[in-house]
């Protein structure tokens, strides 16, 4: 999607500038559709300026860190090379694994033992020289980098349901085929759900993979940032992750666990204005809809369930 390319005020500033010309000549030319959510985005802004906003259906939140991995970058007269290690005690076994079976560079010069020492990091010491070059044109470099997510933002919906089956069958007949060619092999997208199905000589199988990074969040993607996904070889489920379309524990709760204390605060901050929780009129501390006492030590206030703005039972939502 165009949106995981831009980030949050960027986004921001695209939809005020298409609030802005929902009214100009230049609009009347958008097909239907366009002009509607133009409209659409007018009418907010209108209603935000008079502090009469929408209860609101997703929250931003900031991109997931990535993983940390250990690059071990090892170099003689012969050779360099850079490997990635999952932890840095992996990486610094693999080190002294490369020192012991070249010790007989040093072995036996000055206070160095003929035989490595059993200790990984007294080995690696003892070879390297405590200023790193007591072997000429040898040497080695350690150091953590992040890899494996993209970095963007995501859009979490705060009232995910599953399409009905008029949508749903929307989706399917819109589901484009890609043939294969020079940039891959092919793969059928239906609702932004890429799934490719191939002939792998090189291992000598059929594959079938199935890509989620491009799910439409409208209609398929979880607030939690998962897809309800059922995988059938021929009638046999060896994979099922639909859990009857809601997460659990609640997704609201997973959101509120995974994220920062600005995410957080910003997740809260929806999840009120959505009537999925709501403020305590006391201490305005956010607290889950399913609860009628505040969650907050020391405050304990019970409010009525009437006093608490109603809203759409939604899969957000679970027993507590």
């Amino acid at each position: 999607m165009l949106a995981e390319r831009f980030r949050p005020s960027d986004i921001e500033s695209l939809v005020r500038i298409a609030g802005a010309l929902a009214h100009s000549p230049a609009a009347a030319e958008l097909p239907s559709p366009y002009r509607e959510l133009a409209q659409r985005v007018h009418a907010e802004i209108v209603a935000e300026a008079a502090v009469r906003r929408s209860p609101a259906v997703s929250a931003i939140l900031a991109p997931r860190p990535g993983e940390q991995v250990w690059m071990l970058r090892i170099w003689t007269r012969h050779e360099d090379s850079t490997a990635p290690y999952a932890t840095e005690g992996a990486a610094l076994a693999e080190l002294a694994t490369h020192v012991r079976s070249n010790w007989a560079n040093v072995g036996g010069q000055g206070d160095v033992p003929d035989e490595p020492p059993a200790n990984d990091a007294e080995a690696i010491d003892l070879y390297y020289g405590t200023d790193g070059n007591a072997v000429p044109d040898q040497g080695f470099e350690l150091y953590s980098e992040e890899i494996g997510r993209p970095h963007r933002s995501r859009i979490a919906p705060l009232n995910f349901a599953f399409p009905d089956p008029v949508t749903a069958d929307g989706l399917n007949r819109g589901a484009v085929f890609y043939a294969a060619d020079d940039d891959g092999p092919s793969c059928i997208e239906v609702a932004g759900v890429l799934v490719f199905g191939y002939v792998d000589a090189e291992d000598g199988v059929v594959r079938v993979s199935v890509h989620l990074d491009s799910a439409d969040p409208e209609h398929v993607v979880r607030p939690d940032g998962t897809v309800p996904l059922r995988i059938v070889v021929e009638d046999t489920v060896v994979f099922d992750d639909s859990n009857h379309f809601a997460p659990n524990p609640t997704v609201l709760e997973q959101l509120l666990d995974a994220a920062d204390p600005v995410q957080g605060a910003m997740i809260r901050m929806a999840a009120v204005s959505a009537g999925l929780m709501w403020s305590c009129p006391d201490c305005q501390r956010p607290n889950p809809r399913a609860t009628e006492r505040c969650e907050r030590p020391g405050c304990g206030r019970r409010v009525k369930a009437a006093e608490i703005a109603t809203a759409p039972a939604l899969a957000l939502e679970g027993p507590r």
